[in-house]
């Protein structure tokens, strides 16, 4: 089987570096993209982030060089976004537009009407607003959310 290619936006701080560690040998997703702010892009990911987590430093992705959070630069099917707030709003909807399907762990759209906040053993069903985002949105993609990134 396939894995499937993802982008983790916000890779180098502790959230992201936790979905790099349980992305790194996951049986369905690749991590395609590193993605991080305009000060790391460029660099490789051992020197941009200090590795907080314990078990093997970077995922063992410490070469891999970081890209801009940007569709041009780190298109995937799927995103994993670690992203503040902030930067959320303005970055996840470009995935969206260009057809990534954006996990999100910012707040930036949890009380949105048309976004998904899914806790999967109890509401996967609420998948189904995707289709209503798209329309609503134009876009190709979506994000979900979910109700709290810890």
């Amino acid at each position: 089987m396939t894995r499937i290619p993802v982008t983790v936006l916000g890779a180098t701080g502790v959230v992201g570096q936790r979905f790099v560690r349980r992305l790194k040998d996951h049986p369905q997703f690749e991590i395609q993209h590193l993605a991080a702010s305009d000060r790391s892009t460029g660099k490789t990911y051992e020197d941009a982030c200090a590795w907080r987590l314990d078990g093997l430093p970077h995922g063992g992705l410490g070469k891999r060089t970081l890209v801009a959070a940007d569709p041009k630069d780190a298109m995937a099917p799927v995103v994993f976004s670690a992203l503040d707030s902030g930067s959320a709003s303005q970055i996840e909807p470009l995935f969206a537009a260009a057809g990534s399907l954006v996990f999100s762990n910012a707040s930036a759209f949890r009380m949105s009407d048309d976004v998904p906040l899914l806790v999967p053993e109890v509401n996967a069903d609420h998948l189904s607003l995707i289709e209503a985002q798209r329309k609503a949105r134009g876009w190709k993609g979506g994000i979900v959310c979910n109700p709290n990134c810890t």
